[in-house]
């Protein structure tokens, strides 16, 4: 059950942070092409998100076995 619990809380966190990082790209893409760090903030929003699709992914192929001892334990 720990690790149920562990996984749901990380699941929660791993949300919150997807919104943070959805909300930085949107605002990078609605800056205007004449802000000075526009180009850098897009290169950024970009390479954080694919980052962390690359790293959620990961991390919820590892939560399979989790799921699966939840599923065996009911």
């Amino acid at each position: 059950m720990a690790n149920l619990d562990l996984t749901t809380n990380s699941y929660h966190s791993l949300n919150s942070l997807d919104m943070s990082i959805r909300a930085f790209v949107e605002f990078a893409h609605v800056l205007s092409e004449d802000e000075h760090f526009a180009p850098l903030l897009l290169v950024l929003a970009d390479r954080i998100e694919s980052d962390f699709t690359w790293m959620k992914n990961d991390t919820m192929r590892l939560w399979g076995p989790v799921k699966e001892d939840a599923e065996r334990a009911e």
